[in-house]
């Protein structure tokens, strides 16, 4: 039975502000999927925590998953330094492309889990980062239970068809 696909959210979180970078106003930025091409001149970026919008107004790669952001508007030292630790969000409708086997975590919330033999496991609760890899959290009438997020444990995400296919972990074939 095919569940009706999740509604966009309002924004997404597009990059993590970490630092100052330079004496300009720039900021190094870990982006928060894709890479530092879809951080285009013009982009349009509302801070989370105050609302403010801001408009790209120069990009560049930084090396390890960070991007290198000027704004509109902020020049200097000071005023870079006030988006230290601030997430940056998209309009759901600026979502980037996503490529095969991709999705957002959103579209997650609410799948029903499945073993590869098509046991029922329960229902996608949440998504919980984690260092080494994020954590899907599964609940059902018996409780919660983790899977992480590598191939080894999920098999198989149908979002038009409402699923994620999850291999036991190795204590419960036990």
């Amino acid at each position: 039975m095919t569940q009706p696909a999740p509604a966009s959210p309002a924004s997404l979180r597009a990059a993590h502000v970490r630092r100052v970078h330079g004496v300009k106003g720039e900021v190094r930025a870990e982006m928060l999927g894709g890479d530092a091409r879809r951080f285009r001149s013009g982009l349009r970026l509302r801070v989370e925590r105050s609302g403010a919008q801001l408009v790209v107004r120069s990009s560049r790669d930084g090396g390890d998953g960070t991007v290198l952001l000027a704004f509109q508007g902020v020049n200097t030292v000071v005023d870079a330094a006030a988006l230290r630790g601030a997430y940056l969000c998209v309009s759901g409708d600026e979502a980037r492309e996503l490529g095969s086997g991709e999705w957002f975590v959103w579209q997650l919330i609410g799948l029903r889990a499945v073993t590869p033999d098509g046991d029922e496991l329960g229902t996608v609760r949440d998504v919980e980062p984690a260092r080494a890899a994020d954590v899907v959290v599964i609940e059902s009438a018996a409780g919660e239970r983790r899977f992480p997020m590598v191939r080894e444990f999920v098999r198989h995400v149908d979002i038009p068809a409402g699923t994620i296919t999850l291999a036991p972990v190795p204590e419960d074939a036990a």
